[in-house]
């Protein structure tokens, strides 16, 4: 019986994938959680905190925590059917990230062997985008230098003067933009908190203008 409930420890119920939703890449080491779960997982947790004690709060892996690996996949092993909602955080990276949920639904088939759900975990990035243009009818800049004051977060605009800095922390911030040919320009923006996302356009003029 013993060898038995070894094998069923180790059926994935639930597999997934943590990203940066802005480009795609995976996140290693995000802190992925079930936020929600059907009743019979609630109390098999509950006797598995009693033997950790105060403990049990604090640790990163437990049956309904894990991190992201990095290639950013995780796994939660051996859950009951029903309806899970699961939470993931890149708490690492201090506030340069917001927070997703995402449902996930385990069942069995015909042979009462679980079906693996697979979700995405997108986690979208605190950041600035916009674009940069010259005087009057002159299109988007391109290659155009766009940087955080301070905290050195930069990015370059594309050819149609258009910029995305990324993995920034909320605040208050200045946003430097200077280009061949044209004068250094700033402009003070606002991130209220992670995940957030403000637009910031520029129109820079000639340095001879």
């Amino acid at each position: 019986m013993s060898g038995e409930w070894q094998v069923l420890r180790r059926i994935v119920a639930i597999a997934g994938r943590v990203i940066d939703a802005s480009t795609g890449k995976p996140l290693s080491d995000a802190q992925v959680a079930i936020t929600a779960m059907p009743a019979a997982f609630g109390k098999r947790l509950k006797f598995a905190a009693i033997p950790f004690g105060s403990r049990w709060d604090k640790m990163s892996e437990r049956a309904d925590r894990t991190r992201s690996r990095a290639d950013g996949w995780f796994f939660f092993m051996d859950l009951p059917d029903g309806s899970y909602r699961l939470q993931a955080t890149a708490p690492n990276f201090g506030h340069r990230f917001g927070k997703v949920e995402e449902s996930a639904k385990v069942s069995r088939d015909g042979q009462g062997q679980i079906k693996m759900a697979v979700v995405k975990l997108a986690l979208q990035p605190t950041a600035v985008h916009g674009k940069v243009t010259g005087p009057g009818q002159e299109p988007g800049v391109p290659l155009a230098r766009v940087r955080v004051k301070g905290s050195g977060e930069r990015s370059f605009t594309d050819s149609q003067g258009k910029f995305v800095v990324a993995g920034i922390e909320p605040g208050t911030r200045t946003l430097i933009v200077s280009a061949q040919g044209y004068r250094a320009e700033s402009q003070v923006f606002t991130l209220a908190g992670p995940g957030e996302s403000q637009t910031v356009n520029f129109t820079l003029r000639r340095e001879n203008g």
